[in-house]
């Protein structure tokens, strides 16, 4: 019930709040191959698991073995994070100053950004969405070798983002087996096929289908709703690679995904009630799908060369109310490459250079009114005027990116970088310099300081459009500081520091309600753009990180981050904290090697209720057009913080291994202690007289078994 109460907000929300949309440094690496992973051969793998239905999974991880570093946790150790089922990039949220918040696409947003601000690529390609409707991610985790999450003043060659950068990394295919993973579960079921060809090529293919869909209806019985489209996903993911030489390989990349789903509210219900807009429900779907050719070298020198062709296609379909309705269809074509040359002892030149011509097709019509995270009420009823557009854009984007890294001596380390960005739609020039240092002292204590300039053409191009939005938008900026100190304590253990401070300007703001503007005739107002650049914000915060490498049995970490964040809109007047702001968040998490076979982990996590707007009354709307409708009236933005939340899930792994095959089993407890957090409020009746609690899911045990041939 309440799951499809937060998809209907979701799709809601979604649609009102972005009109349509056109699209630290933390590595996650391996540090430990699978057992089974040192035979000659593994050409198949089959994995039972069962997940509150008793669900049937396989599943494997394959990533290549790779030293861990202090300050990195491995792949294979998030694998056996409680509650990330078995999907490292859903581990994300373990890391230091990452929460996941609510939405159309559960996404992180790390160190008071917002998930739109950040940017993701998988194998040096920008993708569409990294992130399902359920938070799982796009990757087979069978494919994934690592992951890094830049979470502030990240170098040069990153670009278009002012939050943080998720960077994934697909394996390459074995070019001397073969295997195929079978997963299947009450919630999805995928395929893995991997073969080689010969000792110079191989690909792997997978596929992944949702199957929540085929039997949601046996549980929901709500008069207010029917699900008209069953919240569904796909994906798929395929790559070919040639080695060359040892020192030179050419891959071809394949990566896709669709996300859908539909609600039709009954005409008593409480929501067309609040929202007569919402009469006829609302549907979205939303898919990419991506190709590449990725070229990779290496010389004896210590230099390297990284580029790619590619092509990115994104479609997103809307439809909300009875007549509300917006098609976006938009293709990148890009040319990105990578060098970086040793000049001598001392230097390193890093450069590079990104095309992209992106064509965007939409159109649409749109009663609504235009609204952003400074609106409270996003509620279709209160649009002033029917826009209708479409149209067809061209926009080039150039990027070029310099850094030296510079050996200053055999203690410090300079990176001072560049990066220089054009585009012909907003026809702005981005110079914007970076600068990262590490001053290295005792052999175990390091001081860092990173420094940089940033800005983002926003994924949400309804805002910039012609009828839509406003063309003359600016792109967002930012500007990043971060200071550290690590300190290795002994051989296992590693700690760190870091406070960061952001920046933010040319912030998106919608036009107020005509209310703001007395003075103002219908004409007068309905001319003033919809959207400005008249919003700014900051953002801050100091973490803490401890890393346990694996001895003496167990390993673990802990991170402790306190930030605050705040906007403001020039336009009202209006300062609040931001929509993200969770000043404490605290993750800890363990693992035990109790015995050869078995490993015992939990996982704790608290973190600061997120902020809500309250609706502290109503009155009479006086609508001749809605008779019975109300308009709420709200409280201060953002004023009110939902109860902490805090939960502690539970692991335990065992393990069999015979001659030629192994046996894994595990059982899981997700939310241990039965903790109710809420989530959220919803608002009862025409009136808004009543709010409940929504709550996040009760304790839920899982249990699996893997068997590896």
């Amino acid at each position: 019930m309440d799951y499809i109460k937060s998809l209907s907000l979701v799709i809601i929300s979604f649609v009102t709040a972005n009109s349509f949309a056109a699209n630290n440094n933390t590595e996650i690496s391996n540090d430990q191959q699978p057992a089974l992973e040192q035979n000659a051969a593994e050409p198949n793998t089959l994995e039972l698991d069962s997940l509150e239905l008793e669900a049937l999974e396989l599943d494997r991880v394959q990533v290549e073995s790779k030293e861990e570093s202090f300050s990195e946790i491995g792949v294979d150790k998030l694998l056996k994070v409680p509650g990330s089922g078995n999907d490292p990039l859903r581990a994300i949220s373990s890391l230091p100053g990452v929460t996941f918040g609510s939405g159309a696409r559960a996404a992180p947003a790390v160190r008071g950004s917002s998930p739109a601000d950040n940017r993701y690529i998988i194998d040096f390609i920008p993708v569409g969405y990294i992130f399902h409707t359920d938070n799982s991610s796009i990757l087979n985790d069978n494919s994934i070798k690592d992951f890094s999450l830049d979470a502030a003043a990240f170098p040069a060659r990153y670009h278009d983002a002012t939050g943080a950068v998720i960077s994934a990394n697909s394996r390459d295919p074995y070019l001397d087996q073969g295997q195929t993973v079978i997963d299947v579960s009450v919630l999805k079921a995928s395929i893995f096929i991997e073969q080689d060809i010969d000792e110079k090529q191989g690909f792997y293919l997978s596929a992944r289908q949702s199957l929540f869909q085929y039997y949601i209806d046996n549980f929901l019985d709500d008069e207010d709703f029917e699900l008209t489209t069953i919240p569904e996903y796909y994906d798929y993911q395929g790559k070919y690679q040639y080695q060359i030489s040892d020192q030179e390989k050419i891959s071809i990349n394949l990566l896709g995904a669709r996300d859908k789903a539909g609600i039709l509210f009954d005409e008593d219900s409480d929501a067309v009630e609040q929202d007569p807009g919402l009469t006829g429900g609302a549907d979205f779907s939303d898919y990419f799908d991506s190709q590449s050719i990725l070229w990779e070298s290496f010389d004896n020198q210590g230099g390297s060369r990284v580029s790619s062709i590619s092509r990115l296609a994104r479609e997103l379909d809307f439809a909300i109310g009875i007549e509300n309705e917006f098609d976006v269809d938009a293709t990148d074509y890009s040319i990105r490459s990578q060098w970086s040359g040793i000049v001598n002892y001392q230097h390193e030149l890093l450069w590079g250079f990104d095309y992209t011509l992106r064509n965007i097709i939409y159109s649409g019509r749109f009663d609504g009114p235009p609204c952003d995270e400074f609106t409270p009420d996003c509620r279709l009823v209160t649009g002033t005027e029917i826009i209708t557009a479409e149209d067809n854009v061209d926009i080039n984007n150039f990027d070029i990116n310099l850094a030296d890294n510079w050996a200053v001596n055999n203690f410090w380390t300079l990176t001072p970088g560049v990066a220089i960005a054009y585009d012909d739609y907003t026809e702005q020039t981005f110079i914007e310099p970076k600068l990262q240092s590490r001053l290295e002292f005792n052999n175990d204590w390091a001081f860092t300081a990173a420094y940089g300039d940033y800005h983002k053409f926003p994924d949400n191009f309804g805002s910039y459009s012609k009828g839509f939005g406003n063309p003359e938008l600016k792109q967002t900026e930012a500007t990043h500081y971060e200071l550290g100190i690590e300190h290795q304590f002994d051989a296992t253990w590693f700690w760190k520091v870091e406070a960061y401070y952001k920046d933010l300007n040319n912030l998106i703001v919608s036009r107020p309600s005509e209310d703001f503007y007395p003075e103002l005739s219908e004409e007068e107002y309905l001319a003033l753009p919809l959207y400005t650049n008249d919003a700014n914000g900051e953002a801050w915060g100091l973490e803490f990180f401890a890393n346990k490498v694996l001895a003496d049995d167990w390993y673990g970490w802990l991170s402790v981050a306190y930030s605050e964040t705040t906007r403001k809109n020039s336009i009202t007047g209006e300062s609040f904290k931001y929509n993200y702001d969770q000043p404490w968040i605290i993750n800890l998490v363990s693992n035990y090697q109790a015995t050869k076979n078995w490993q015992i982990g939990f996982k704790w996590r608290y973190q600061s209720g997120q902020l809500v707007t309250p609706i502290i009354g109503s009155e009479d709307a006086n609508d001749p057009e809605n008779p019975g409708l109300y308009d709420p009236i709200y409280g201060d933005i953002n004023s009110e913080r939902l109860p902490d939340f805090h939960q502690l899930d539970v692991r335990a792994d065992r393990s069999f291994i015979y001659d030629d095959w192994q046996m894994d089993l595990y059982f899981e407890v997700l939310n241990l202690y039965g903790q109710e957090n809420v989530v959220g409020y919803e608002y009862k009746n025409a009136d808004y007289s009543e709010r409940e609690n929504i709550t996040s899911l009760p304790t839920i045990p899982a249990v699996g078994i893997k068997a590896i041939f």
